[in-house]
């Protein structure tokens, strides 16, 4: 190689490695300060706020372009947030040929270290509410973001959060929800073309990106702002811990709601139609929680700018029941009302039905429903104020109390309602069917739950009768003090006390009853142990199945078939009662029935006793036949009567309800047989003597003589004289 040619070499080698220098150094020596009072101050007219920058600096290698260490946008005056935007880094890059014919092409925008914050104050106003209105009507189109650049071929955001500062959703506080770890992509942003963003973040969760959003936003439309210009777009979150949400769910302390993952489609525009069909499971915190796990299927439209939402008929699975939901909420950017409507497909199980909304967690965990039903259901209102109504048809219809059965039913319908904090209430009606062991028909049961007390007031007729009460206990605490009222009315009382208790064909006739009475729990041990109460009781048609009495009074009364005159008439064991009062004390684990009484056409008893929870019984009292019976003992007859024609005899009764003892004091006996001899003696016996024998015989003169044995002597025939041998 010639010199030249190495010179030649070494001077292009020199001009080459100057011009690199030069374009390496060029950033640091040519500088955009003249031109960085305009680029902000258009900024700055663009976006109606204040901008900051760093110095500009020229950007070659990476891209002809320049860039700045530090951006900030502030907030108006009043915010709580001092900037509504800032970043570390921003790199603008413009491409080269446009700018030869004098056109600028933005070709890249970089944001590194992006924080966006939007803010809401207490009176519902928001910081970025211009930026997204409305051109006013007949006005020119406000200046935005995305007016104010002709094209954009691409947006790039590294690091970014975007924040929700709310201080109205709950009064004299701030709340705050963010969007974290935000990496996006926003392509061909320009008046006239759609624009394409692709993003990532965290949200409501402590690490990881669970939440992807892409599709495309615009073109914006004319004389509209930002909010308005078409978008679509598909979305996925997963996990995402909505108990961060509590103040936007009504209860900024209350249960926590558990966790929620969704994927789905937008379509219409952020501040108009907004369409939307998703998928989403929602997974409560744990078994025991109250809100019981959904998933589903949402079509549905949001209007944010008129605030409401609207929901098309929707498939759900609350727990395990099937639903379907439509609907929506009003008033969502001030005071949300709920409008929903629920219900089954079809029949099915109905324990499942526990897992509604606003009956999950209501029935204490020893109560179990069985059958198949058709389910209706309806939330109404805002929060604090919300109605809640449900109704329920089954064919069959079960409730098992404590693993035993308590209610069963061919078909039944429950009404359900509740407001606000209030009780759940409403009716249960059903046209035949069977209480434990106790059979109805028509029966209507008005019953109202709150906090696991019930108060139930059933209504049926049971035995050619009815039955009307009240029970007010608490089925959360089932060893606190329960209440019971019972009326019974003309109810067939055989088969009515079979039905309640154990024992079998003792009493019969038609019962009405009143009872009140207090319990620590409903269970037979624990009625035996702690209940107590009053009442009165009646029955007509009475019959006494394993009370004998009246066999007891003729028994006794044989004893005297030796006195002259005296005789039991065949029917007197066969004398019926037909009616039979008393009051009821509850205590003790017995029944005690002060001032007993029963009475027949010819014969009255009064007595005092009680009736034990064992089954045993213990009465003592008197039985009073009446003048007619007492007539058909025969002459002798009138001297057993009083001075009304009465006859009075003290009987006593113990043991065990089915086989009880009944006892009639055979010395009173005695005492009447001598009654009736001696004064027979004064009548037969002329002149005084036979009054003073009489008196003597009745007072029971001489402890070895048999005042019987003397009397009939007296008063029988005479016996024949022996013949002398």
């Amino acid at each position: 190689m010639s010199r030249t040619v190495r010179r030649l070499a070494t001077i292009a080698a020199l001009v080459v490695g100057f011009l690199i220098a030069l374009v390496l150094l060029l950033p640091y020596i040519v500088s955009l300060d003249s031109t960085r009072a305009r680029i902000l101050g258009a900024a700055e007219t663009a976006l109606h706020r204040k901008v900051e920058a760093g110095a500009i600096r020229l950007q070659i290698l990476s891209g002809l372009g320049a860039g700045t260490e530090r951006l900030v946008v502030q907030n108006g005056p009043g915010w709580e947030s001092p900037t509504l935007l800032s970043a570390d880094r921003v790199s603008v890059k413009v491409a080269f040929w446009p700018l030869l014919s004098r056109r600028v092409e933005v070709r890249t925008v970089v944001l590194d270290g992006m924080t966006i914050a939007v803010e809401r104050d207490p009176k519902g106003e928001m910081n970025i509410a211009d930026l997204l209105a409305k051109a006013p009507e007949g006005g020119p189109e406000p200046p935005t973001a995305a007016t104010s650049l002709l094209k954009l071929s691409r947006l790039e955001v590294s690091r970014g959060r975007l924040s929700f500062v709310d201080r109205k959703v709950v009064p004299g506080r701030t709340v705050t929800v963010s969007l974290e770890d935000l990496m996006a992509t926003i392509a061909d942003v320009g008046p006239a073309s759609a624009a394409q963003f692709d993003l990532a973040a965290r949200f409501l969760a402590d690490s990881g990106r669970n939440l992807t959003f892409e599709g495309t936003l615009g073109p914006p439309v004319p004389g509209k702002g930002l909010g308005d210009a078409p978008m679509n777009a598909t979305f996925s979150a997963k996990g995402l811990a909505l108990a961060r949400l509590r103040p936007y769910l009504g209860k900024p302390n209350g249960t926590d709601p558990g966790v929620l993952s969704t994927d789905g489609t937008l379509e219409g525009a952020l501040l108009g139609a907004l369409k939307a069909a998703f998928h989403f499971t929602l997974v409560p915190p744990g078994s025991a929680s109250p809100i019981p796990p959904i998933e589903g299927k949402i079509a549905m439209t949001l209007d944010w700018r008129n605030g409401t939402l609207a929901v098309a008929s929707s498939p759900l699975v609350v727990a395990k029941l099937p639903l379907t939901v439509e609907g929506g909420i009003d008033g969502l950017r001030s005071a949300p009302s709920v409008n929903l409507r629920l219900a089954t497909p079809g029949d099915v199980p109905i324990d499942d039905v526990t897992g509604l909304p606003g009956l999950s967690g209501a029935l204490p965990p020893d109560v179990k429903l069985s059958g198949r039903a058709r389910v209706e259901a309806g939330i109404e209102g805002p929060s604090g104020d919300r109605t809640v109504r449900a109704s329920v048809d089954a064919a069959p219809f079960g409730v098992n109390l404590g693993g035993k059965p308590f209610f069963s039913a061919p078909s039944a319908r429950a009404t359900l309602g509740s407001r606000g904090d209030g009780p759940l209430a409403g009716k249960v009606t059903s046209p035949s069917g069977r209480i434990q062991n106790l059979p109805f028909d028509d029966l209507i049961a008005d019953w109202s739950l709150k906090k696991g007390s019930l108060t139930l007031t059933p209504r049926a007729r049971v035995f050619r009768g009815t039955l009307e009460g009240r029970l007010e206990t608490d089925l959360a605490h089932p060893a606190s003090e329960s209440r019971v009222r019972l009326n019974v009315k003309s109810v067939n009382a055989q088969p009515f006390v079979e039905a309640l208790t154990s024992v079998r064909n003792v009493i019969a006739g038609v019962l009405t009853a009143n009872v009140s009475l207090t319990s620590r729990g409903l269970g037979w041990q624990a009625l035996t142990r702690s209940a107590r109460g009053e009442g009165r009781l009646s029955l007509a048609n009475t019959d006494l199945k394993t009370v004998e009495l009246m066999p007891a009074v003729t028994r006794s009364l044989t004893a005297l078939g030796n006195v002259p005159g005296f005789r039991v008439p065949a029917d007197l064991e066969s004398t019926r009662f037909t009616t039979l009062a008393t009051n009821l004390r509850l205590e003790s684990g017995r029944v005690a029935t002060p001032g007993l009484s029963l009475s027949g056409r010819q014969v009255s008893v009064t007595a005092d006793g009680f009736l034990g929870f064992d089954r045993s019984l213990s009465y003592q009292g008197r039985i009073v036949l009446g003048p007619a019976l007492v007539k058909s003992f025969g002459s002798a007859g009138r001297y057993l009567a009083d001075g009304e024609g009465r006859l009075a005899l003290p009987f006593r009764v113990s043991g065990q309800v089915a086989a009880p003892k009944v006892s009639i004091d055979q010395t009173i006996v005695l005492d009447l047989g001598k009654r009736v001899l001696a004064r027979q003696v004064g009548e037969r016996v002329p002149g005084g003597l036979g009054k003073v024998v009489g008196d003597a015989l009745e007072g029971g003169a001489g402890k070895k003589t048999d005042p019987l044995g003397i009397l009939q002597q007296l008063l029988g025939p005479p016996r024949p004289t022996p013949t002398p041998r």
